[in-house]
């Protein structure tokens, strides 16, 4: 009988913590919020490349990220916004320019102008209050 509790209650144990699990599921991000994590990410893999001298791969990303800003930057409504989006596109391509001639420094600048774009939109429009 003492076996049959303690199983069950084992069981009852299991089955609550599957249940906690499943209701821990994070809430979708919104689209604005993917792009921005894209660029966050893209931001970083650059510095580190940049760390490591690493200039094809920082090519990549510059690139990747100038097509990703000028695409979203031409539809978007707002002219701060737009005028923010597209010249973090053309920083980007200045990376990617600096970074095919090995220019470390100048790529290093330009992603500092490209977080203060970063940080002027947010300032501007996302923590807008």
């Amino acid at each position: 009988m003492k076996k049959i509790f303690a199983m069950l209650s084992v069981f009852i144990i299991a089955a609550a913590v599957f249940a906690y699990a499943a209701d821990d599921v994070k809430p979708e991000l919104r689209p604005a919020q993917k792009l921005m994590q894209a660029r966050a990410a893209w931001l970083t893999a650059m510095n580190e490349n940049l760390v490591a001298n690493k200039f094809e791969a920082i090519t990549k990303y510059a690139d990747e990220l100038a097509a990703q800003t000028n695409k979203v930057g031409e539809n978007i409504p707002n002219p701060i916004g737009k005028e923010l989006t597209l010249a973090i596109s053309s920083l980007a391509k200045d990376i990617s320019v600096a970074a095919t001639k090995k220019n470390g420094e100048t790529v290093k600048v330009k992603l500092g102008e490209i977080k203060g774009k970063c940080g002027e939109c947010h300032a501007k429009i996302r923590d807008k209050k």
